[in-house]
C-alpha cells in the first residue's frame, strides 16, 4: 500500500513520462514540461509582446477556483 507512483500517462496527447516538478515555477508536478500554469503564462506572453503583471496572472489562474 505504500508504493509510490511517479509515472504518469496522458491518454488525450498521448504522453507517457515521469511525474515531476514543472522545470520552470518548480510548484506544480507535471509529466509535461512546462507545466500547464506556466505554458498559459508563456503563451499570453508571446501574444502580448511583454511580460505579464501580478494581477494578469492571477486572472489567468481564476478558471482554478
Amino acid at each position: 500500500m505504500g508504493d509510490k507512483i511517479n509515472r504518469i500517462v496522458i491518454l488525450e496527447k498521448n504522453i507517457k513520462g515521469d511525474l515531476s516538478r514543472c522545470q520552470i515555477c518548480k510548484i506544480n508536478f507535471t509529466a509535461i514540461q512546462p507545466c500547464i500554469m506556466c505554458q498559459l503564462r508563456i503563451e499570453k506572453e508571446e501574444e502580448l509582446g511583454r511580460e505579464l503583471t501580478k494581477e494578469e496572472i492571477w486572472k489567468l489562474g481564476d478558471f482554478l477556483r
